[in-house]
């Protein structure tokens, strides 16, 4: 393949064939934001070579990949570009986590890859050449920046992957180090545009500076969050490591001006090389299109390449990566040189200040291109961030120490061991010289003299020996004294530290092992001092939230008691005008009859019709707001099934007449009673049976009314009531209404109940309606224990069915405390039980039937004058004596004065209202046994029942059948 040493490709080969490249960026998704630039770098430098006769006489030809802001397709890709299309080298990459994630593609396939942008460093690979900064090049010059302008207390907020969270690794080591404080430390997933925590956590720290290590989209948000917090730069500066010009056009130059970057190169960096490079650009791009540090280090990585190919003579990456060495390139940064030891770049480092207009303005840079130190070797605060040999340090110290101690022993010994044996020898010689044919005396003062020289010899190495062991002593000395001292500094700062002193500092003096362990102890304090402080601010920021909650909740009850107010008056206000203009219309019509003027009834019963249903609309939107307030309250009572039946069917005729409807209804004559809340039935049952009149013409529609047995379950049943029939309360009443009308599909049956919702905004057009019918009659019977489900087809009908307990049980009478009434062949007897036991609990709380004589004297006391005079000739004319009053005050003098057979009573009346007059009336002796009728527009009919009421009615009152249930009463003798 091309990347391999098989295949070169010599600067003399015949062919024209051209050097394919590859090019891997995002060009979707978050990162897109900046790889998409330093990908047209990289082809503008393609377009340049070419243009020039291209690399070894031959032409390149980029394969461009998207690596699509994803690690696995970067993975993906980086195999096919060396696999596949056998590329001679591949450009690409941003994010380390996509550097490291194609990493092992290049190690297996034996292929290049020049990296553009700036990373944590602790790496080095011989497939990688790296054109962007290490960290001595752009994060340690850039903290160091701040510290020097007297920001002491940075906070780190990053993305939550591998540069970030390295790159502060490094940050907090180096404030540790130069008595910098680590105010606090967030990440962010990358891409989010959720800021806003992040920002309020700042704020409370209240930091010198942050140090930004965002990417991507989430710079955006960030800054424009951080500009309407009002942040502004000169009080709280950001200083972003990768952010440039490009991303600062997609910020908004407005939300980031005044802010920090630290970078080796701006497009405002005034040499040749870059106003050319700038020019060309521009002129290839478009001149909206700005330069900066990526775009420039992927430019020059292709110069790079290019130069070491034809030094090399060929593709193949080994010979590319010997000839690399040392090559240097007149970018338009300025001078830069590949590091023979690490195949990273010398580079110049700059920080700037962003300006109004987008440009980044150079405020600082080092003089120099600075050598890379990718492992910060040169820091002694570093040690414990990557691992590496230790040459002078205590193991280093102590290990030289022993050995040369063991080599003076064994020197001493040695020396002692063969001194002793050639004076043995010498001795031996000088006994057997002793013997009388023994040598001459000259012979033995030679041996004598060797002897002593031996001997002095050996004095002088034993000597030597002292010497080196004194040397070595003190040399052991100093190395232990020293030792023992980092020890105690180190002991000494752990015990401040463990004492609740997080400040303190052990001092970083070596490389070695105690000035790594220096190094991570400062580095955990100054962590852990951080995480106490963000739990600090945490806990404060929790208090003031409670707080908040505490005054949001007051606020809310007290809204929530205003609403209900509000509720209350607004139903007084919109109902009593309505009463009047639908009773007024009642009584003309039945004048205009009398008077003979036939031509004003159908217009009076338009305007009846009409104030019924604006009142029905008005009520609809009341019952919502009692129910999602949990004030709405049910009345339960034992009723007749068939009873409740004709009154529906009464009460629909109207309209079935009006859209040619038929309708029948299928239900057992002895089907009984049931214990539940009448009006809430009823109005969940005219619901439906006018719908469906409502959405059929001249079709049929039937109720169908029967009982199911089965198990009782407790009340209090929520919207996630099953539908399923079998698990409805039991045992139980179903109500179907199924019609033939127009149907619903699926998708509209899944919004049916939503609160305002109807099938589609055409059905509301057409047919009109607030929505809101169908979600409260769900409602009452979720109350009541039951529900209601929705069977439909498209053009063909529907059927509605309620399933509601036979008995309903309260909310304070817990199942257990009552007997259900078991299901017998006659239920309604069992049921009609219940009908006895709840009026004899009406009469234990003092209510009675109306009992009134001929001619009877009625007190009508209600404050809206339009409800006693159509309330005064209403029962006039069912030969009652009416007086009225205005206020319950005026109306308790009248009761006493007039002793009447019959009080009728307004609830919602100014000053005293009527629970206070009912409550007054009967704590007197000679008005406690008038019985009182109740007309309100309230659902309070509990309350009517415990203060003893005779009738509670609601409002509007049908006139008509008020007076009859007057006048049922007449002539019973008391």
């Amino acid at each position: 393949m091309g990347a391999r040493s098989s295949n070169p490709l010599e600067a003399a080969g015949p062919t024209r064939k051209p050097i394919k490249i590859g090019v891997l960026h995002s060009l979707t998704g978050t990162m897109s934001i900046s790889e998409i630039s330093v990908k047209d770098a990289t082809l503008l430098a393609v377009e340049e070579i070419n243009a020039a006769g291209g690399v070894l006489g031959r032409p390149l030809e980029a394969v461009i990949e998207d690596g699509g802001s994803d690690l696995q397709t970067f993975a993906q890709k980086a195999k096919q570009l060396l696999l596949e299309a056998q590329v001679a080298a591949v450009f690409g990459c941003w994010t380390s986590a996509s550097r490291k994630a194609v990493l092992p593609a290049f190690e297996q396939g034996q292929g290049l890859l020049f990296y553009p942008v700036q990373y944590e460093g602790l790496e080095q690979c011989p497939n990688i050449f790296y054109t962007g900064a290490a960290p001595n090049q752009q994060i340690v010059p850039g903290v160091n920046y701040l510290l020097a302008q007297g920001k002491r207390k940075i906070f780190l907020l990053g993305s939550d992957y591998l540069f970030p969270r390295t790159a502060n690794r490094i940050v907090k080591a180096q404030l540790a180090a130069q008595g910098g404080e680590l105010a606090g430390e967030v990440y962010l997933p990358l891409g989010s545009r959720e800021v806003g925590e992040a920002i309020a956590h700042i704020l409370a720290v209240k930091p010198d500076a942050i140090l930004n290590t965002l990417n991507g989209d989430s710079n955006v948000a960030f800054f424009l969050h951080l500009r309407e917090a009002g942040v502004k730069p000169e009080d709280l500066p950001v200083l972003s490591v990768s952010v440039a010009e490009e991303e600062v056009r997609a910020i908004g130059p407005s939300n980031i001006a005044g802010h920090l970057v630290v970078w080796n190169y701006f497009q405002t960096v005034d040499t040749p090389e870059n106003r050319k490079f700038v020019k060309a650009y521009k002129a290839r791009y478009g001149e909206n299109r700005v330069t900066d540090d990526p775009i420039e280090a992927a430019y020059l990585g292709v110069y790079l390449w290019k130069q070491a190919v034809e030094k090399a003579g060929s593709t193949d990456v080994v010979k590319v990566r010997a000839a690399a060495k040392n090559i240097e390139f007149a970018a338009p940064s300025g001078k830069v040189k590949i590091d023979a030891q690490t195949q990273h770049i010398w580079k110049t480092v700059r920080i700037g200040k962003v300006r109004a207009d987008g440009q980044i303005e150079e405020i600082w840079n080092s003089g120099a291109p600075v050598p890379p130190d990718p492992f910060l070797k040169t820091y002694p605060w570093a040690a414990a961030l990557a691992t590496r040999g230790i040459s002078l340090g205590t193991r280093a110290s102590l290990s030289g120490l022993f050995v040369i101690l063991v080599l003076i022993t064994w020197m001493a010994v040695g020396v002692g061991w063969m001194g002793s044996v050639e004076i043995k020898n010498y001795l031996l010689v000088i006994k057997t010289a002793s013997d009388p044919a023994g040598v001459s005396e000259a012979a033995m003062a030679v041996l004598v003299q060797q002897t002593l020289a031996v001997v002095s010899r050996t004095q002088h190495w034993l000597l030597g020996a002292l010497v080196l062991s004194a040397i070595a002593g003190i040399v052991g000395f100093v190395s232990v004294s020293a030792i023992i001292r980092n020890l105690g500094l180190l002991r000494e700062t752990a015990e401040q530290m463990a004492s609740g002193d997080l400040t303190a500092r052990s001092p970083v003096v070596s490389n070695d092992a105690i000035g790594v362990l220096s190094s991570t102890l400062n580095t955990m304090a100054q962590q852990i001092n951080s995480l106490l402080n963000g739990l600090e601010v945490r806990q404060r920021q929790l208090e003031e939230r409670s707080e908040e909650l505490e005054v949001a909740k007051n606020a809310a009850e007290a809204a929530n008691r205003a609403k209900s107010t509000f509720l209350a008056n607004m139903t007084h206000e919109l109902r009593t005008p309505l009463n009047a203009i639908i009773g007024y219309s009642e009584l003309l019509q039945e004048e205009a009859l009398e008077l003979g003027e036939e031509e004003f009834v159908m217009d009076l019963a338009s305007i009846n019709m009409a104030g019924k249903q604006l009142l029905n609309i008005i009520s609809d939107i009341l019952d919502i707001s009692k129910i999602e307030a949990g004030k709405m309250t049910l009345f339960l009572e034992t009723f007749d099934v068939l009873n409740l039946l004709e009154q529906v069917v009464t009460t629909v005729q109207p309209q079935l007449a009006k859209n040619g409807n038929t309708l029948i209804v299928n239900c057992d004559r002895n089907i009984g009673t049931i214990y539940s809340d009448l009006s809430k039935l009823r109005q969940a049952l005219l619901n439906l049976v006018t719908n469906a009149t409502k959405f059929t013409d001249r079709g049929k529609i039937t109720i169908n009314v029967w009982k199911e047995e089965g198990e009782v379950l407790p009340i209090g049943n929520s919207e996630e009531l099953s539908a399923d029939p079998s698990r409805c309360q039991q045992p139980s009443i179903v109500f179907q209404v199924t019609d033939t009308g127009i149907g619903m599909t699926e998708d509209q049956v899944s919004r049916l109940f939503g609160a305002f919702a109807q099938a589609d905004n055409s059905t509301t057009r057409k047919y009109g309606g607030t929505g809101l019918g169908l979600t409260i009659s769900r409602k009452f019977c979720q109350m009541m224990g039951g529900d209601i489900t929705v069977e439909s087809e498209f053009n063909c009908g529907s059927s509605f069915t309620i399933r509601l307990p036979i008995a309903v049980t309260s909310p304070k009478e817990p199942q257990d405390e009552r007997e259900i009434p078991e299901i017998e062949a006659e239920p309604s007897q069992d049921l009609d039980m219940s009908a006895e036991a709840t009026e004899a609990k009406q009469k234990a709380v003092g209510s009675q039937p109306l009992d009134l004589p001929d001619a009877a004297t009625v007190l009508v006391i209600d404050d809206d004058p339009d409800a006693r005079d159509l309330m005064t000739r209403c029962l006039s004319k069912q030969g009652f004596r009416v007086r009225s009053s205005a206020s319950g005050q005026g109306g308790l003098l009248l009761a006493k004065e007039l002793l009447p057979d019959a009080i009728i009573l307004d609830v919602m009346m100014p000053s005293m209202d009527g629970w206070a007059v009912l409550s007054a009336l009967k704590a007197d002796r000679d008005l406690v046994d008038i019985p009182v009728i109740m007309i309100t527009f309230l659902d309070d009919q509990n309350q009517g029942w415990e203060l003893g009421v005779a009738e509670y009615v609601r409002k509007p009152v049908d006139y008509k059948r008020f007076a009859a249930l007057l006048s049922k009463y007449q002539g019973i003798e008391k």
